[in-house]
């Protein structure tokens, strides 16, 4: 792969008509876009998700706060496994929802939640549909408890979306692929015995075609003419061995009779791939060229690898890509979470979820992943505490950049070509930071005359219904005269303190539609957008400042764009404000206006509702 000589840009530094510019070089936009980050609350982002991504996710891989004293989080009560199960339970509720039907939740778990977790995701997925449960020594140094032991692993549980879902192979470690150590014109092999060992599946009884004769001498084998006898159920010889020649059948040292791993055919038709060879007793034997699965080997229960190891390959690692220590606690190591993404059928195209995204160690894994096959698996990774800012979002920005890095500088320029979106979704908090209560004070002095559940019923239903009103966490529908124009007061971290920040209703829009972006670009004062909606409707929308472009202009520039011709097929076409453009449908048309505030209060409700 070539070295990547540019520097990752962030286009929030950059002015508005460069961002419009850039946006509007790039074709298939949403496509192309390589990841996802979002900072919010998970359960919000999830749902927000749904309407784009319903099940649409290869896999889901997920780190969750593991509810010890180590890992602790905020509590209502002190029902602690109650509290921390129904948290977990909404999440995977709906984030299941998000998979594909072949689709597969990983989740990372310790003992402290094991018994309660395990039982959740078998009421969420169906017992049937728990794939496995892997054993991880993700602490070879071990963790000393009360209780005397040294804790040395935690779990991850793989559980499908449904029966189509299929384990993914991992790669084979250096001591299985010694065994392949000869190789003919089809590649590596090794010679393994052909005569079946273990298993109930594994007598002459089991599968009595499978047990019939092979003809021997020093490295070579032949099977003989043969007739099978239905009444008999056994293999008739046809003819004499040759001088020289042993006959050998599946019979292990302890007299047993066995079968071979292949019927008569298969082994005709590859004999090529046979030989005799002496067995451990000495005998002579019939073996072939096993040879290796080019997609790897199936995992095992047990995942013991040097690299698991979460303060080598996770706390130091972050320590050598910002060059400090101690910004994130716990992070898994990114040899794991590959590993993980692997088992989980993370094939190329694919596309992961994390809704406790953390340090980012599943999209550094997904870029891994990309770059040693060279393929387009995407990221979405959610979270809402501080350090998305200071850690989960840097580091994805410094592993694009380089692969290698050490007290913090990068030490290799092997980059990748990159592009992710980061967005951030009004929180609880933001919503009540905006309310403005316009209080009526003749209704006021009466209410102080009233019962105290009937003050409790003013203050949910008329109190936020009416004086409220306005406010611009509700979103008038006057506030869709200039979209370009919409703030907010967002907390700064100091207590108290809040400031203007700018909220994005077009991308807003995009995301409450389930929109596909195909295309976005500013033409004359208008923000157009095309793509594709989750009915796969062709959709144009068009944005303006309805007091700088009147219906007259809108029209003018539709027909300019020549919008109202059949070369341009919309099936829907939003706008905001009062229009006129229903009457520049042709009659061989069928494509319909909708007014972008109406649809954007009606998707907000149906989104709050999945």
């Amino acid at each position: 792969m070539k070295a990547n000589p540019f520097l990752v840009l962030d286009t929030q530094f950059f002015a508005l008509d460069f961002k419009n510019k850039l946006l509007a070089s790039v074709e298939n936009l949403d496509a192309q876009l390589d990841g996802l980050l979002v900072r919010s609350e998970n359960f919000q982002a999830i749902h927000l998700l749904l309407t784009r991504f319903l099940k649409a996710i290869t896999c889901i891989y997920i780190d969750p706060p593991y509810n010890t004293d180590s890992s602790a989080i905020l509590y209502k009560n002190d029902y602690r496994h109650s509290s921390w199960l129904s948290l977990l339970f909404t999440r995977c509720e709906s984030g299941r929802e998000l998979l594909a039907d072949d689709g597969i939740m990983c989740a990372a778990i310790d003992d402290t939640e094991f018994p309660q977790f395990q039982l959740m995701l078998n009421n969420l997925f169906g017992e049937k549909n728990i794939l496995s449960i892997a054993a991880v020594r993700a602490n070879p140094a071990g963790r000393s408890t009360p209780t005397g032991f040294s804790v040395a692993h935690d779990y991850a549980i793989f559980a499908g979306r449904t029966e189509q879902a299929t384990v993914g192979r991992l790669e084979r470690s250096e001591k299985q692929l010694a065994r392949y150590d000869e190789k003919d014109d089809k590649g590596a092999f090794e010679w393994v015995n052909f005569r079946k060992h273990g298993g109930i599946g594994a007598s002459r009884k089991a599968r009595p075609r499978m047990y019939y004769p092979f003809y021997v001498s020093v490295g070579k084998v032949r099977v003989p003419k043969i007739e099978w006898v239905e009444a008999k159920k056994e293999w008739q010889i046809l003819e004499p061995h040759k001088g020289g020649e042993q006959v050998v059948w599946p019979i292990n040292a302890e007299g047993e009779a066995k079968r071979w791993k292949w019927g008569v055919d298969s082994v005709r038709e590859n004999l090529a791939d046979f030989c005799s060879r002496p067995d451990q007793g000495g005998k002579l034997g019939v073996y072939f060229k096993s040879r290796m699965n080019e997609q790897g080997t199936l995992p095992l229960t047990w995942w013991d690898k040097k690299e698991y190891s979460a303060t080598e390959y996770g706390t130091n690692l972050l320590t050598d890509i910002f060059g400090k220590v101690g910004l994130f606690s716990f992070p898994k190591s990114i040899h794991l979470v590959e590993d993980c993404l692997k088992a989980s059928s993370f094939t190329d195209e694919g596309i992961v979820v994390d809704f406790f995204g953390g340090s980012g160690t599943t999209a550094h894994a997904t870029i891994n992943i990309n770059r040693a096959d060279d393929g387009s698996r995407k990221y979405i990774l959610v979270d809402l505490e501080s350090y998305f800012d200071t850690v989960l979002k840097p580091r994805v920005q410094k592993v694009i950049y380089s692969k290698d890095w050490e007290g913090g500088k990068p030490v290799s320029r092997e980059g990748s070509s990159h592009m992710f979106k980061y967005i951030r979704l009004e929180s609880y908090e933001d919503t009540l930071n905006n309310l403005e209560l316009k209080p009526r004070a003749k209704e006021q002095e009466e209410l102080l005359t009233e019962s105290k559940e009937f003050r409790e019923d003013y203050m949910l239903r008329y109190m936020l219904d009416v004086e409220s009103r306005g406010s611009a966490s509700l979103l008038s529908a006057e506030r869709f005269d200039d979209p370009f124009g919409y703030r907010l007061k967002i907390a700064t971290g100091s207590v108290g303190e809040t400031k203007p920040v700018a909220v994005d209703l077009v991308e807003t829009f995009n995301w409450l539609l389930g929109l596909r972006v195909k295309h976005i670009e500013v033409i004359r004062g208008f923000t157009v957008v095309q793509g594709k909606n989750p009915q796969d409707e062709n959709v144009l929308v068009i944005w303006r400042n309805t007091k700088e472009k009147s219906n007259a202009d809108l029209d003018d520039f539709f027909k300019k764009q020549q919008y109202n011709t059949l070369d341009q097929e919309f099936d829907l076409i939003y706008v905001n404000g009062d229009n006129n453009l229903e009457n520049l449908r042709r009659p061989d048309q069928s494509w319909k206006v909708r007014l972008t505030e109406n649809e954007f209060q009606k998707l907000m409700f149906d989104t709050q509702d999945v």
